[in-house]
Parts: C-alpha cells; structure tokens; sequence
C-alpha cells in the first residue's frame, strides 16, 4: 500500500453540472473530510466556478471560457472539505461543465 492510499482508497467520480449555483461532486461522508486529489473542469461556455466545502468557498473563482479547461492535481492533495461537508462546485452561470476528479475519504 502506498503512503497516498493509507490516507483511505483513491476515488474517481466524473463531472456533470449544468445549474447555476451550486452542484454537489462528492456527496458529504458523516465524520470524514473529501481530499480533492486532482480535477479536470470542461467549460461549454464562458463561466466561473468555484470550489466548496459545503456552503464555505475553499477556492477562488476561476474564470473559464468557452471550451476553456481547467486541470489540477498533486499527490498531498489539492484541498479538502470540513468533515461531514459535501465537496461543492458552484457555477457563475447555467453552463455545461464536464470532467472528472480524484478523490480520498479521510479517516
């Protein structure tokens, strides 16, 4: 077992949000924390989006224009969610946005 998996199983879950305002990624785990892992956002039109742990912004938003992409990743994680939060994506706009992301339940 790797140093990364000991933290809890790596996790794959695809994007499909299209709803002005918030889109749940990952729904909430009771008393664990979601460690956004990597990520891959596909903008079908100019929007901004954001990240969240539940209602509280844990990015800045990021402006996308049309076919924009966005992409992240680190091995430590790229943020995480409050324990029990669900990890959110809030949308400037009702734009289609795709993608997928990696992620870890935190015991």
């Amino acid at each position: 077992m790797s140093v990364l998996e000991a933290n809890g199983a790596i996790r794959f879950a695809k994007i499909d949000a299209s709803t002005s305002g918030d889109n749940t990624l990952v729904a909430a785990v009771s008393g664990k924390q979601l460690r956004l892992l990597g990520l891959v956002l596909v903008a079908s039109g100019a929007v901004s989006v954001q990240l969240k742990s539940g209602s509280t912004e844990i990015s800045g938003p990021m402006a996308l224009a049309t076919n924009g992409i966005l992409e992240g990743h680190a091995g430590w994680g790229l943020m995480e969610t409050v324990a029990g939060e669900a990890l959110v994506l809030n949308l400037s706009g009702a734009v289609a946005v795709g993608g997928w992301l990696t992620f870890q339940e935190l015991r």
